[in-house]
């Protein structure tokens, strides 16, 4: 009853918001991106079930039960941008409920929300055409049951990581070491954990109760260990007080050189280093980094992970984009705390916007430094992380500053990155996952049609030509909002 009541005070107040009418377009665009990513990983499902045909003696669906690890790790990654319950109770504490059974029951719906179904949109087509052959319609419903099961112990964990990492960037270590130490486990034993996970895989499709036992153990552990560091969280958060001290005060004087532009773009560095919610998830992201170039770092043409196009995919483009897509996405909604001063002078906007985007052209030597080992001393192709780099400085970074013209919703110096509220719009949740697929995508795409070096050769000239051209879309996106400036400048006013 509490679930069903909470559930239906969530959808009142998506549609007694005052954005609720002017995100119906952008709601439906995300829906049928949704609906194409389904699609797609479908069909990913049905070629993974004939690629893996050709892989060793193993069956299809053994070769993917061995690597479910790396399916979670993605997962969980995926699931920092979604809310955490801690951030949702907060309406009920008054309340005559108790804050337990209110926290309970977020934490239940956590474990029945339909993003833990998404993932079987890639299972079921490839458990079709391989498990159900040879199991049938109960194996094929073990399989999917499993996985089901394997997504929700995964929320759980991200839930407990996710609210522990807040409340201190030292509890990054905690999934950085776990993730690290079934690597190194692998690696030590010659295939340990993969082995472990597709006899999990296997166990579950012959409907074996121990794995079906050992995961809900694992779900009902992980949920009473979020019962007890949510209700801590919430009242550490409620009794917190403001520490107004300042420690150390980073001048960069070096950005004195640039006149106002190097005023913005100190003033984009101080939003990040030294804002709490800002700085901490900066240096998750950065670990983040850390962590996938160490994931590359002593990759060979031989190992599996090499074999596998997708994930070093992945890892490079998520490098390259993390900063831009946690941080510029959000362009114009911290600034609309301020922006009726930046707007009092004529061409502090215009200056504001390229000096955003120059600092985080200049972040961008993060991930190139550590990507760097893995081109010297892995078989990381160096044009391919070089094409990669210009592709996010010329045709990434601009897509996200486009987001300027649209984001019209202020937010809190003080929100997180991550955080759920008004000024998260569809168009930041399209802009977001289309320029971090993109790369993906073309990097599949472009060597089946033209061949590796010059699919590399076309996204390097892309952004140059981006890069180039900066000042012709720069001033463009200026004059867009420019256009729209009294809208903007009244919607930003009233979301403060």
């Amino acid at each position: 009853m509490l679930l069903k009541t909470i559930r239906h005070n969530q959808r009142l107040a998506e549609r007694r918001s005052p954005i609720y009418d002017k995100n119906r377009y952008a709601k439906a665009l995300v829906y049928v991106f949704v609906a194409f990513w389904a699609a797609y990983l479908a069909f990913i499902g049905v070629s993974l079930s004939f690629a893996f045909k050709e892989v060793r003696h193993l069956e299809a669906y053994d070769m993917m039960n061995g690597g479910l690890t790396i399916f979670l790790f993605i997962d969980f990654l995926v699931r920092f941008m979604l809310p955490l319950p801690s951030q949702e109770i907060k309406p009920y504490l008054l309340l005559p409920v108790p804050k337990q059974k209110i926290m309970n029951t977020l934490l239940l719906q956590t474990g029945l929300k339909l993003f833990n179904l998404f993932w079987l949109f890639l299972f079921v087509p490839f458990g079709f055409l391989t498990v159900a052959r040879y199991f049938g319609i109960s194996g094929m419903a073990g399989y999917a049951l499993g996985i089901w099961l394997l997504t929700v112990m995964n929320a759980y964990w991200s839930v407990l990581a996710r609210t522990l990492i807040r409340s201190h960037v030292i509890w990054i270590l905690l999934p950085v070491l776990l993730y690290a130490g079934l690597l190194v486990a692998e690696l030590a034993t010659g295939g340990g954990v993969s082995s472990a996970s597709m006899w999990l895989g296997d166990a579950m499709i012959r409907w074996n109760p121990l794995a079906f036992l050992s995961v809900l153990a694992a779900i009902v552990l992980l949920w009473y260990l979020n019962s007890s560091v949510q209700h801590k969280a919430i009242y550490n958060e409620l009794a917190r007080k403001e520490d107004t001290r300042v420690k150390h005060v980073r001048q960069f004087g070096w950005l004195d050189k640039f006149g106002e532009t190097g005023e913005f773009m100190r003033l984009e560095m101080k939003l990040i280093t030294r804002n709490k919610a800002t700085s901490a998830n900066f240096k998750t992201l950065t670990a983040c980094i850390v962590l996938f170039a160490a994931m590359l770092f002593g990759m060979t043409s031989d190992d599996e992970q090499a074999q596998s196009p997708f994930m070093v995919y992945f890892y490079c483009v998520y490098c390259f984009c993390s900063y831009g897509v946690a941080i510029l996405s959000r362009i114009m909604a911290y600034e609309g705390n301020y922006l009726d001063g930046i707007m009092a002078r004529k061409g502090s906007l215009y200056n504001l916007l390229k000096g955003k985007y120059y600092m985080h052209c200049l972040l961008l030597a993060v991930p190139l430094v550590c990507l760097l080992p893995s081109c010297i001393w892995s078989s990381l192709p160096f044009a391919y992380v070089m094409g990669q780099l210009f592709f996010t400085a010329g045709i990434t970074l601009p897509m996200l500053m486009c987001l300027a013209i649209f984001n019209d919703k202020t937010a809190p110096l003080t929100a997180s990155l991550w955080g759920k509220g008004q000024w998260n719009t569809a168009y930041q949740s399209v802009t977001v996952a289309v320029a971090l697929f993109l790369p993906i995508l073309l990097s599949k795409v472009l060597p089946i049609v033209v061949g590796d070096a010059a699919g590399n050769r076309i996204c390097l000239a892309a952004g140059l030509g981006g890069m180039i051209m900066q000042p012709v879309w720069l001033k463009a996106i200026y004059r867009q909002i420019m256009k729209r400036r009294y809208h903007t400048m009244e919607s930003l006013r009233n979301t403060r």
